[in-house]
């Protein structure tokens, strides 16, 4: 699916002239396409026991959340992935969302990446704009992939 969209934007970049604003638009477009690392991914540890024994290491105390996230990657290798779930944690700052987080990307074998949305205002910012916005980036969430 991928390729095609690459094959549609090249071939659509071969009748455009290089002047033009769709040009640059296209062109910046395909360059964020190809260096997203597609097809790459960690193998997932869905050992309870190792999970345990990480967010032990890293927190003390929280048992509850961390009885939660237990449950979590338990009905995740019963399923065999933790593909499409998401965990949300809210509370005040300072609480240890950040840090929970960041165990459980360790426990899984997962890439963390972490961007505050504190003090955003338009939604395009974790989104991205479109691209016919002039200077249109890809939004914090592709931006991170890329990293």
């Amino acid at each position: 699916e991928v390729v095609e969209i690459i094959d549609e934007e090249l071939e659509k970049l071969n009748f455009l002239e290089s002047h033009s604003s769709e040009f640059n638009v296209t062109r910046n477009y395909l360059d964020w396409l190809t260096l997203l690392p597609w097809g790459v991914s960690s193998e997932e540890n869905l050992d309870i026991k190792h999970v345990s024994k990480i967010m032990d290491e890293d927190h003390y105390g929280m048992e509850d959340i961390k009885k939660r996230i237990l449950e979590f990657i338990a009905v995740s290798q019963l399923k065999g992935s933790t593909q499409g779930k998401i965990l949300c944690f809210y509370g005040p700052p300072g609480v240890g969302k950040t840090s929970i987080a960041r165990s459980i990307a360790r426990a899984l074998n997962r890439e963390y990446y972490r961007f505050s949305v504190g003090g955003m205002t338009d939604v395009a910012e974790i989104k991205g704009h479109r691209r016919t916005y002039v200077g249109a980036m890809p939004g914090k969430l592709i931006q991170c992939l890329k990293k």
